[in-house]
């Protein structure tokens, strides 16, 4: 692994300027370093052999506690009006929750 620098201070100072931020020339320097720590640690990281290691998909290693969608057959419409405590026709009839502008 090498520590050349990757990011130049040209580069931090472009990337700031599209983000339209104002570093100082201490920040641009800061930031730069930052940058190429990151990029080495990451070059790091791909040197890792993860040949047999199986793709994480859950840090938790936890499952769906979600059952399977299982088709069912639902009440008749008939039967759900009939219990209902008002209907009008094929309707149920709830009680105003909102009012309108003009009551």
């Amino acid at each position: 692994m090498s520590k050349k620098q990757k990011v130049s201070e040209k580069e931090v100072e472009k990337i700031a300027s599209l983000s339209r931020l104002s570093l100082s020339q201490e920040e641009l320097v800061k930031h730069t370093e930052d940058m190429n720590n990151i990029l080495d640690h990451m070059d790091m990281l791909n040197e890792v052999d993860t040949e047999n290691v199986d793709e994480l998909v859950n840090v938790h290693d936890m499952t769906s506690p979600l059952r399977d969608d299982a088709f069912e057959d639902s009440l008749d419409k008939d039967s759900v009006i009939e219990n209902s405590p008002e209907s009008l026709q094929d309707y149920i009839e709830v009680p105003l929750v909102l009012k309108k502008e003009s009551q």
